[in-house]
């Protein structure tokens, strides 16, 4: 895997294919690129695919500021794109890795040709309140892996076999605590007003390029919150767990191929 020097880090990325336009898979908390290596390898046929490895996951290292923040880790992906000349992608995010989409198309206007979110609801407010009632557990260096591993296998269906239950646990568990932990902190040291507004500024974002919501499970007030703030985004249901590519990969696919046959 290529690796880029950052100010405070080493970040690794997979670099596969080419055509256009180019795609970026963003993975998930304590997720790496491997969680897209089958979309990699299927889209690679027809667009030059990067998938990063967030800072403190996979192959790259841990910052040694140790910034976990969402500000730094979208610098790296704008980063690894200006350093393999890579304009105008198209970022697919799961997860962790939509809001960071949603994250660097409102920091960086322009930056994305268009923007997919999977899985990940980009109005933290009601997600912030749950995650702060256990607070305590995740913070805990004794009982954050407990925490990790129930928050995964809640998120699990049938649906996904063994190869993918293999390819997440091994992630899961590769991730360092400290990282883990760290990915938290702004749903943590945010105010509740610094939250309401940084879910509405994501949420508008999705109306700055074309945008397209997926989710394992319907969303109604969500996706209605996403009608009366960006318009021109679309929102789907495929009726799934968390890792909807992994468990329905055909659907995932044929949906984000309509969508790219449009931008």
């Amino acid at each position: 895997m290529p690796t880029l020097e950052r100010p405070t880090v080493t970040v690794s990325y997979r670099d596969e294919g080419e055509g256009g336009p180019p795609l970026v898979f963003l993975h998930g908390w304590c997720d790496d690129s491997g969680s897209w290596g089958a979309t990699v390898a299927e889209f690679s046929h027809r667009h030059r695919c990067i998938a990063p490895d967030m800072r403190g996951h996979g192959q790259s290292g841990q910052p040694r500021d140790h910034s976990y923040w969402p500000e730094s880790l979208s610098n790296d992906v704008v980063a690894i794109c200006e350093a393999a000349g890579v304009e105008r992608p198209v970022l697919v995010g799961h997860s962790f890795g939509g809001f960071l989409a949603a994250t660097i198309a409102q920091r960086f206007p322009g930056f994305a040709r268009a923007i997919v979110v999977e899985d990940q609801p980009l109005d933290l407010r009601g997600f912030t309140g749950q995650m702060r009632a256990v607070e305590a557990i995740i913070r805990s260096p004794e009982h954050h892996m407990a925490f990790r591993d129930q928050l995964f296998e809640s998120m699990i269906t049938d649906a996904l076999g063994a190869a993918g239950r293999e390819l997440i646990s091994k992630s899961k568990l590769a991730t360092p605590v400290e990282v883990g932990q760290a990915l938290w902190a702004p749903l943590f040291d945010l105010t509740e007003g610094e939250i309401a507004a940084r879910s509405d500024a994501l949420v508008d974002a999705l109306g700055t390029q074309p945008s397209l919501v997926i989710d394992g499970q319907p969303q109604p007030e969500y996706h209605a919150l996403v009608a009366r703030r960006a318009p021109s985004a679309r929102t789907m249901v495929i009726p799934s767990g968390h890792w909807i590519h992994l468990e329905h990969p055909a659907e995932f696919r044929a949906a984000l191929r309509e969508f790219l046959a449009g931008v």
